[in-house]
């Protein structure tokens, strides 16, 4: 089968790369700059396939592909999932930061009547938090609040990029969205900060409220959740410090006047964290979804807790193989068949058993475990 992996950057060098080990797939590396493309398909065995996702003929690039493995900015999610549709294959991305998902979702007839799947946000978070909020539900009898948190630290320090910084700057400077009683509701970015205590090394790390796609698709995925919430717990320096960017304006994207002349403030800020040097030594991040489901089960009151952490493997940081896996399994999954036609988030496209099966085969650790309060009865 045939994957091709949109986006040579960061995440795609790694999807392809994970690809890259299956007899089974032939990965095509498709990216606007030829020379990354020919360099990570080298790198995997692969071929490079040199198209401007904005320019219209991605499409055309797509031929002959089983499946996509979209890890572009989501902002370009929308084009990238029309041209697999256009050309007839598979796709999944790695999340569309809720209102480009609600958009994506739109499409689910048309990919359902031209025979193909498409899954959205399949990465670690989105993804993973979605496949064990999915496992929770199903757990219980009567699920009525899911509790989503992700935190992440270097273990040598420092600050950092955790990924996307277009995307860290949206989630620092957007409305939230959280589901309560019922409603989805808009929050102010950052909101809802508590002390949240993962496993260490994290150890208590300050978690807040960001724009998320996990409430774009969860409150109607479950039937008869209350609430949904999602929470970002990053370390205190980088916490405080896009928090500080964010508040002095460097997250806007209307042009300010300066000596020099108009200078979009976003596009210098975002230049100038991609100038960042890279980390010197292996990987040294550690990252924990911790996923709470709380509700019913044979009359009582019951709770479901899942801790899923990721670690760096081989020379990947955690956060690069965490998020990279899910969507070449999904990819895969999606070339053999296993998904049916239409357009659907992680939650509802696979079963989670063994979905999360092929996730912790690679060495991903996940403790599970469902609780009943044997002194309450509904």
């Amino acid at each position: 089968m045939q994957i091709a992996v949109l986006g040579a950057g960061a995440m795609g060098r790694v999807a392809s790369r994970l690809l890259g080990r299956r007899q089974d797939v032939d990965v095509v590396v498709v990216d606007a700059d030829d020379d990354r493309a020919k360099k990570v398909a080298a790198e995997v065995g692969g071929e490079a396939r040199t198209v401007d996702v904005s320019s219209g003929e991605l499409a055309g690039a797509l031929e002959g592909i089983s499946a996509v493995a979209s890890c572009l900015p989501y902002r370009l999610n929308l084009k990238a999932m029309e041209a697999a549709l256009a050309a007839k294959c598979h796709y999944a991305d790695l999340g569309g930061l809720y209102h480009m998902t609600k958009k994506q979702l739109e499409l689910n007839d048309r990919f359902r009547d031209a025979g193909v799947s498409a899954v959205l946000g399949i990465g670690s978070a989105p993804g993973l938090t979605n496949v064990l909020a999915r496992m929770g539900t199903d757990s219980l009898d009567r699920a009525v609040s899911v509790d989503l948190v992700d935190g992440a630290i270097q273990e040598t320090g420092g600050f950092g990029v955790p990924y996307s910084a277009e995307t860290v700057l949206d989630e620092f400077s957007l409305p939230s969205v959280v589901f309560e009683n019922g409603e989805l509701l808009e929050v102010p970015a950052g909101s809802g900060e508590m002390t949240w205590v993962f496993p260490e090394p994290l150890g208590e790390l300050t978690a807040v409220f960001t724009l998320h796609s996990e409430l774009a698709t969860l409150p109607q995925a479950i039937p008869g959740l209350r609430d949904v919430r999602w929470r970002l717990a990053l370390p205190p320096e980088i916490h405080s410090g896009f928090k500080l960017l964010t508040s002095i304006g460097l997250a806007g994207t209307a042009p300010v006047e300066t000596k020099s002349g108009p200078i979009v403030p976003r596009d210098l800020l975002i230049a100038l964290l991609q100038n960042l040097p890279e980390p010197v030594g292996p990987p040294s991040d550690v990252e924990v979804i911790d996923v709470r489901v709380s509700g019913e089960k044979g009359g009582r009151l019951a709770s479901f807790a899942a801790l899923l952490t990721l670690r760096p493997r081989d020379d990947l940081s955690a956060g690069a193989f965490g998020t990279a896996l899910p969507i070449t399994i999904a990819a895969r999954w999606m070339a053999e068949g296993k998904i049916k036609p239409g357009v659907f988030p992680p939650e509802t496209a696979f079963d989670p058993e063994p979905f999360l099966e092929e996730i912790t085969a690679e060495g991903i650790g996940l403790k599970v475990r469902v609780e009943e309060d044997y002194s309450k009865s509904r």
